[in-house]
């Protein structure tokens, strides 16, 4: 499978140099056709949860390339409940970049990036996304909404894609502070935001369409809450992937009946499964699903399992659905990627607990300043809780950077460590 994934990539890579547009349907009928092999046959020890989050996320990567009048282009943390009602697709920057990488066609959109000036050190989801924009792959969006919380790349992205696309943009300012007034700010902006949507669409956004989505999205965070608590005393095999696909059904997918279906699967799940064994590991940031020494590790691994991860629950707060506006600003002021990297570092704390982890692995996803900026003190931190973290440096999706061998190395005797501390054989 690995030979033909590269193949394909090569191929998109290859087209895309000479026809963006034939290199588009290529990427589209290879994404439907995975979509249709998920479906048929998703693996031998995927759940019925995980097919379901690996389809959704699928599906909404497919539906910008067939129907870009009918998307909007979004970042990660941006609410997008109010795109639901009116019946757009989100369409992910970052999840683009990522599935690109899954498809290992990214090094000529990495490439043709930085030779039009941006960084080596600029975050690679973005940069991927970009080079694949300006080199004609992506298709022009509706237009495009985007917050400012957490990545610093997002300013310069969305902003760069606004101009590229000549389309509109709306920019949801998130203060640092998260505090009440911060949240009845981002409300205030997201009222705006909604009028912007109508504008642009011509349709209109009724508060009880808005409410209905957003009860949908808390009654999903609470059942995935629900599910990580019990799953504290249950084993769930699953994979490196697995985590982003949820991540993403959790954040630009989180609103549709279909994360609600999805979370509930979740949970009955975890009711009929057997009890927990083997090493538990809590993992801090996005996943380099890419690193197959790695993932021989951590996927399907009845002795290693991630049992969490931050990407998913960052945003999980307790809101009033009949206030839409103030709900949805809440889960973006809260989430724990704003503010000081304290706030991150405390709950993940409190979810190494929750799902009684064995220890935590912060991932410093090269270029993310953030997440590399707070390593040190998240291990000292982690630790002084009583929970042992491996800081481990790599890249999410650029295969450039390499050091899979080490990455496999470092998590290999990291988990015999916590091993030994549980008094289990080496």
């Amino acid at each position: 499978m690995g030979d033909i994934v590269t193949l394909f990539g090569e191929i998109v890579q290859k087209e895309c140099r000479k026809n963006p547009l034939a290199a588009r349907r290529l990427l589209r009928f290879g994404y439907r056709a995975k979509k249709l092999q998920l479906m048929a046959a998703p693996g031998k020890y995927t759940t019925k949860a995980a097919q379901m989050a690996a389809v959704q996320t699928m599906t909404s990567m497919i539906a910008p390339l067939a129907q870009p009048e009918r998307a909007a282009m979004v970042s990660l943390f941006l609410p997008c409940e109010p795109l639901q009602v009116v019946g757009l697709h989100p369409y992910s920057c970052e999840g683009f970049g990522c599935f690109l990488a899954g498809t290992q066609a990214e090094q000529e959109f990495l490439h043709y990036a930085e030779s039009e000036g941006l960084p080596e050190t600029f975050c690679s989801y973005h940069k991927i996304f970009i080079g694949a924009a300006e080199k004609g792959l992506m298709p022009k969006p509706r237009f495009i909404l985007n917050t400012t919380l957490a990545c610093d790349a997002n300013l310069l992205t969305f902003r760069r894609m606004a101009e590229y696309f000549q389309v509109p943009q709306f920019v949801v300012d998130v203060p640092y502070e998260p505090n009440e007034d911060g949240v009845r700010y981002v409300a205030d902006q997201l009222r705006e935001m909604i009028r912007f949507v109508e504008k642009q669409t011509g349709r209109r956004i009724s508060d009880d369409q808005l409410s209905e989505a957003v009860a949908r999205s808390q009654r999903s965070m609470d059942q995935f809450n629900e599910y990580m608590t019990l799953r504290a005393d249950k084993k769930i095999l699953g994979e490196l992937t697995g985590e982003m696909f949820s991540a993403f059904t959790l954040h630009t997918l989180l609103g549709t009946p279909e994360t609600e279906a999805y979370t509930s699967q979740c949970l009955k799940e975890i009711s009929g499964a057997p009890p927990a064994s083997g090493v538990r590991l809590l993992w801090m940031h996005t996943t380099p699903f890419w690193v197959e020494p790695l993932r021989r590790v951590t996927d399907f691994n009845p002795e290693v399992q991630v049992v969490a991860c931050d990407m998913c629950f960052e945003g999980f707060v307790k809101a009033d659905p009949s206030d839409p506006y103030d709900a949805m600003a809440r889960r973006v002021v809260y989430s724990a990627f704003n503010g000081p990297v304290t706030r991150r570092i405390q709950r993940g704390i409190e979810a190494a607990r929750q799902v009684k982890a064995d220890g935590v692995v912060w991932f410093c996803h090269w270029g993310c300043k953030h997440t590399l900026g707070g390593a040190q003190l998240a291990k000292e931190q982690f630790e002084a809780a009583g929970l042992p973290c491996l800081v481990l440096d790599g890249d999410g999706c650029d295969r450039s950077h390499g050091g899979e061998g080490q990455l496999a190395t470092r998590m290999d005797a990291f988990v015999e460590m916590l091993r030994a501390e549980r008094g289990e054989g080496v």
